[in-house]
């Protein structure tokens, strides 16, 4: 019975002593990450999800403050180079048509937007 007290005692310092070391000592170094500050990938990935978001609600002002933090000097401009990006790679439809429709959303049409729409319609 004092040997399993003994090792209770002791697994309850250990964890204290880690805590502290963890909580107070050493805590983590917390940075706040931005759509601005994110690996081009991510971005992209980040304006799709805002497009298919805008697609599932049309709410344009959440989209625009969405897409404003990327903090670009158009806030078109992330989502002008990704959609003209994805047509040239030939993407799916159904990865493309989201940005197109957000992009006209916002009364930006390009000649590649304009004719990926022609393409995609007949």
């Amino acid at each position: 019975m004092k040997r399993l007290l003994g090792f209770l005692v002791g697994v309850a310092l250990g964890v204290a002593l880690a805590m502290l070391v963890g909580w107070v000592v050493f805590p983590l170094d917390r940075q706040e990450i931005t759509p601005a500050s994110m690996r081009a990938d991510y971005r992209a990935e980040y304006v799709r999800l805002v497009a298919a978001s805008f697609g599932a609600d049309g709410d344009l002002d959440v989209a625009e403050a969405r897409l404003r933090a990327l903090e670009g000097m158009s806030f078109t401009a992330p989502l002008v180079e990704l959609t003209e990006q994805w047509i040239a790679e030939g993407r799916s439809v159904e990865l493309v048509a989201p940005l197109v429709e957000l992009a006209r959303a916002f009364n930006v049409e390009t000649p590649a937007m304009v004719s990926y729409v022609a393409g995609a319609d007949g």
